[in-house]
């Protein structure tokens, strides 16, 4: 898998274990700063945590929690590859970004509903954690990539696609408890809505991805992290569709092009393509 990917598949467990570690420090207060995404930090301007706080769970804090970060990590490697060959590892960082921040405003409105109409403090203080979220809403968009289609939910029976995010939410609400599970409900609702207003309109497009890589310690996005490619902007499906991107494009990359050749009229890009599950 790409470098994002396997990244967060490593990182995931890894930052699990530093905040628990963390948490039992006199610094202990560090994790609530930085990963708190209830109301109560937003009323204190923590904004940061809505990009940032999924990024950790409790997943060690149990033998089902432990099973479900498996099951997490094994959903990450299923959808976040295709995405992150077709968008560039710099866009898709932006786009998880952006998507947690999204999902977590959407999650705090139901919050501050339920503190008025059920009087209960406890939704003050409820926060999202842990990337389910981000994943429901990346598999509701994909899902509705092909709404007329349907998909198997895990061998037992064939669901339409445009009903299969809610009929996993669904189950994973029963196993709960019956309690619902607000964030990743937040999760659907925002990937039902972005076939309206589509995230990826507001990414730099992969001309100004390109020449995002070209500053500081990118290489221009030529290397590698945990072992694993770094998607270059330069060899998404998108790169060169935009005459502006022509530009950024360096003297290897027509080496890769097989021929192909840059012109003024505007060329189409080399390489790329989706992976996924």
């Amino acid at each position: 898998c790409p470098a994002l990917t396997r990244t967060m598949c490593i990182g995931y467990p890894a930052m699990s274990l530093l905040v628990m570690l963390l948490s039992s420090t006199p610094v202990g207060w560090v994790v609530e700063l930085l990963f708190d995404t209830s109301l109560y930090s937003l009323f204190k301007l923590h904004i940061w945590a809505l990009f940032i706080g999924n990024f950790y769970s409790q997943m060690l804090g149990g033998g089902m929690a432990f099973l479900m970060a498996l099951f997490t990590i094994y959903m990450i490697m299923q959808y976040f590859p295709r995405r992150e060959k077709q968008m560039g590892s710099t866009a898709h960082f932006l786009w998880i970004l952006s998507l947690n921040g999204l999902i977590n405003l959407v999650h705090l409105f139901i919050m501050l509903i339920m503190v008025y109409i059920v009087q209960q403090p406890k939704y003050f203080r409820a926060g999202s954690q842990g990337l389910w979220p981000l994943i429901i809403a990346d598999l509701t968009i994909s899902m509705l990539g092909d709404p007329n289609g349907s998909t198997s939910f895990w061998g037992l029976v064939t669901i339409p696609n445009k009903w299969y995010p809610i009929a996993l939410v669904s189950f994973f609400c029963v196993l709960s408890g019956l309690k619902p599970l607000w964030d990743m409900i937040a999760a659907v609702m925002v990937g039902y809505a972005y076939m309206y207003f589509t995230l990826e309109r507001f990414m730099p497009s992969p001309g100004r991805a390109a020449k995002i890589e070209r500053m500081g310690c990118c290489r221009q996005g030529r290397f590698s992290l945990m072992g694993a490619p770094w998607v270059a902007a330069t060899s998404t499906p998108g790169f060169g569709d935009d005459p502006a991107d022509r530009r950024y494009a360096t003297l290897s990359d027509f080496g890769r092009t097989s021929g192909q050749q840059l012109t003024t009229q505007g060329g189409g890009g080399s390489g790329g393509g989706g992976g996924g599950g």
